[in-house]
């Protein structure tokens, strides 16, 4: 994930953990580098990972669409990608 631009299938795959696997959200929140090592993806800005409140997977399921062509959009930049996730920020991120 070097230019923030993820493929459909790492957006999906990202997604599905953030809304489906309570695991994965607790140590995206403890330790984002290793969260997504742990799904097969790196990035190199850890600073832009951190996130003071995870998006219920509530939230995250109700915009997962938009989150999805904004994740795989070839404007989005590695320090905004973390953004989509903050609980009550997602729609301020994405539009």
């Amino acid at each position: 994930m070097p230019s923030g631009q993820l493929t459909p299938a790492e957006a999906s795959t990202l997604l599905d953990h953030l809304i489906g696997d309570a695991t994965f959200r607790a140590l995206l929140t403890a330790d984002p580098v290793a969260a997504l090592a742990s799904i097969g993806l790196s990035i190199d800005h850890r600073k832009c990972l951190e996130v003071d409140v995870l998006a219920s997977p509530e939230e995250l399921l109700l915009v997962r669409d938009e989150l999805e062509a904004y994740l795989t959009s070839a404007c989005t930049m590695p320090m905004t990608v973390v953004f989509c996730f903050e609980a009550g920020k997602i729609s301020d991120a994405i539009d």
